[in-house]
């Protein structure tokens, strides 16, 4: 979990149909806080990064991930939870190696559009909080409100360790600030979709702030 959480979350009445899009790079806390403005808005949460680490799986495991079936389930209370091919790989997708190997195969067009289909997919006809790293640049650019999730690198960096240790992997501090710099060079300098702040976004700083803090600064936006 990238940030502690200190309330009791409590839900607020919005207006319906409404797609709420954040981006923003690795372990900024985008994951963390779309789940607790999903839950109090009473909106699903979709975490389109879990589609290209369960790609990332398929190529690991060397099927094709144009044959495989992929089904993505997201809730307002619990992590998005993936299958491929019935089997549940919520755990492996969060490993070192699929963290490695997702910008390899994000940066395959092909990829990305096997996972634009399946996010319209999961999203039909939902009112969403998504995250992901091009929500609101391609998957998502009509979205009601735009968000750009960010803290310092070794602010991230620190999170992923955290993250890495509760799984038991073994891995250093250094190693983990190292791949989180080459991710973020990855994904902002690949050709296709690169990870960007486009234009209408709201950046949110997260360096130092709890999750509950950094919610009710969006649902201060959002409910103007």
């Amino acid at each position: 979990m990238l940030f502690p959480f200190t309330k009791k979350v409590s839900r607020v009445t919005v207006i319906s149909s409404m797609v709420i899009a954040m981006d923003g790079p690795t372990a900024s806390g985008k994951g963390t806080i779309s789940k607790l403005l999903a839950k109090k808005l009473n909106y699903l949460c979709l975490d389109t990064g879990a589609i290209y680490r369960a790609i990332a799986v398929c190529d690991l495991r060397g099927k094709d991930f144009r044959k495989s079936q992929i089904v993505i389930k997201c809730g307002t209370d619990k992590r998005t939870l993936v299958e491929l091919d019935g089997e549940d790989i919520t755990t492996e997708i969060r490993s070192v190696a699929v963290s490695k190997h997702v910008p390899i195969v994000a940066a395959n067009p092909a990829v990305q559009d096997r996972v634009h289909q399946i996010q319209h997919q999961t999203a039909r006809d939902l009112d969403l909080v998504v995250e992901g790293r091009e929500t609101t640049s391609v998957s998502f650019p009509d979205a009601d409100f735009k968000f750009y999730v960010n803290a310092t690198l070794e602010e991230r960096a620190r999170r992923r360790y955290r993250d890495f240790q509760q799984r038991g992997e073994t891995i250093t501090f250094d190693e983990v600030l190292q791949a989180t710099a080459e991710r973020d060079r990855m994904d902002t300098e690949r050709d296709v979709s690169p990870l960007i702040k486009v234009p209408d976004a709201i950046e949110i700083d997260t360096t130092g702030r709890i999750a509950d803090e950094v919610v009710d600064e969006m649902l201060a936006i959002i409910l103007k």
